[in-house]
This record gives C-alpha cells, structure tokens and sequence, in this order.
C-alpha cells in the first residue's frame, strides 16, 4: 500500500490508476464492469442511497467508501478514482476524515470536477460532552449529518438541485423522486418519534457518538466514550459507569467498525449490553429503524 501512495503523490492519478487497471486485469481478475450511463461520485454507503433516490436509474453512483471500511483511514482504488474523474458530479457529505484526507487532491487533480458540500445549509453541530471537563472540547464538528432525518431532508434538496442543473431534459422526473423521497423521510421520523413516547430516561451511551444529531431529532441525549478520537481516561469511564448505574442504564451502542474492548467494560460494571449499530449502512431507513427500536426498548427498561 505504501508504494501506491508514493506512486499517486508523484504522478498524476488517473494515468497511473489506468496502468494499474491494466495490469489487475492481466492478472485474470475479472475486469471493471463497463457502464453507457453518467456517473456521480459519493463518498459513503447512505450518500449512494440518497443519490439513487432522486437520481433513479439515470446516473451510475461510484461510492469512494466501500462497505467494511473506515472513514479515517481508507484510500480510494484505481477504478474509484477513475471514475472519480469521469464523473458530473462528486457530492461530500462534509467533515469525515477521508475527505479531510482527499479533498485538496482531488481538487488539484480534477479541476473541472464540480464538487458538491450537501452538508450546506445544515445546522451542524460541535462534538463535546460535558460530563468530564477533561473531555469538553470546542471547535470540532460532529460529521454523522446523515444520521438525521431532518439533516437528510436537506442533504436530498442539495443532491436534487446539482443534479436538475446538468440533466433539466429529466426535471420532472428528479422533482417526482424528490417529493417521494421527502415523504418518506417524513414517514420515518414520525415513526421512530412514536417509539420515543413515554420513555424512561432519555440518556443513553455510545462508544463513538454517531449520533449526536439523532439524538437532536428525537429529544435524546448522548453519552459518549470516545471523544473525537481519543481514548477515554480511566476517570471518565468510571463517570459514565456511575451516570449509569444512577439512571439504570443498561445498553451500550457501538459502532460495528470500532473495538468493543471498551463499551463490553462498560456493559458488564452496569449488568448490560452491547448493541452494534452501523451508520454506514446503505440501507440508511432500515438502520435508523433498527436503532430506533432498539434504543427505545433499552430506554423503558
């Protein structure tokens, strides 16, 4: 991996990506799939499921993050960037690591590339807890926006207004999957409020907090383990075991691509669980719906 790092930061990345596609597909690995369609280019799993939304079947969507993959630290492939650079539009969801990483790049490498923020005209929110001084930070934005309903309302009006301006022989048809789409995000909401209603507590704890603005919607409040990164102190577990035990809380949420060493700790000083959860699903509904109904029933135990 390191000497196709040092390749990409000496040469241009298309045409190397090219020479490696080549020899991938000299090497009996069953070739690209080749596609007459236009492509948009999206940085996570959700972001595709939104595009296709609106998009229908006019657009290929080249996802820069494959399924399994960490935000902080993936570096995309050959044929991702290929794609990249042939593509109308690539849409950043906002703050993730990954394109904290690439963004100057790909800017550098394809001018002409019209790169959309759909995190434009959102409320975003910092990241911090104020359960330990220690851990109260400022300044750094909290990057799950798509974890939202409310937030997703506004990310699919910015990928259906790009989209209506490089394809308007197609404008009823986007306007007709917008509107659809919204209403279903409205009918989610509604649905996962209902499971909110007469709760016990409205506290919960969450190894990383992916979802600060899920919280928001449904009048929730995050405890979180980690902040921004950084391993908890012994101190600060022991704060959230006591907030716990205090409020009978027993689950712990987790995301599936993080250690569970810690939040598993946690779970057993407060007689719990640990409930994996996966913000980077595609099935963005049906995952909101999962921890919804799962957090709901630890919330009135």
């Amino acid at each position: 991996m390191k000497f196709f790092k040092n390749i990409f930061q000496k040469f241009n990345f298309r045409c190397i990506a090219i020479v490696l596609i080549f020899v991938l597909v000299n090497s009996c690995n069953p070739p690209t799939t080749i596609t007459n369609k236009p492509i948009i280019s999206v940085s996570i799993l959700p972001q595709k499921y939104f595009a296709e939304k609106i998009a229908g079947d006019k657009f290929e969507i080249n996802v820069l993050i494959p399924p399994g993959a960490s935000p902080a630290s993936y570096d995309p492939t050959p044929n991702q960037l290929i794609q990249l650079a042939d593509s109308k539009i690539y849409f950043k969801i906002g703050y993730i690591e990954f394109e904290k990483n690439w963004i100057d790049k790909f800017i550098a490498e394809y001018p002409e590339l019209e790169i959309i923020d759909t995190s434009n005209g959102l409320d975003l929110m910092e990241n911090e807890n104020s359960h330990s001084h220690s851990h109260h930070h400022h300044g750094w934005i909290e990057p799950h926006i798509w974890m939202s309903p409310e937030n997703v309302k506004k990310i699919a009006l910015n990928i259906y207004q790009a989209i209506i301006k490089i394809d308007k022989k197609n404008i009823s048809y986007y306007k007709s999957n917008y509107n659809e789409f919204i209403s279903e995000i409205e009918a989610l909401k509604k649905s996962i409020t209902s499971m909110f209603e007469g709760i016990n507590t409205k506290r919960f704890i969450i190894y990383h907090p992916a979802l600060t603005y899920y919280a928001a919607d449904f009048g929730l409040e995050q405890i979180s383990i980690e902040i921004e990164g950084k391993n908890p102190s012994a101190n600060y577990i022991k704060q959230i075991i006591d907030i716990a035990k205090k409020e009978q809380i027993k689950t712990v949420l987790v995301q599936k691509q993080f250690d569970i060493t810690k939040a598993e700790t946690i779970a057993k000083e407060i007689e719990g669980q640990v409930i994996p959860i996966n913000p980077l699903d595609y099935n963005w509904p049906n995952q909101l719906l999962e921890i919804s109904q799962n957090l709901s029933q630890a919330l009135n135990q």
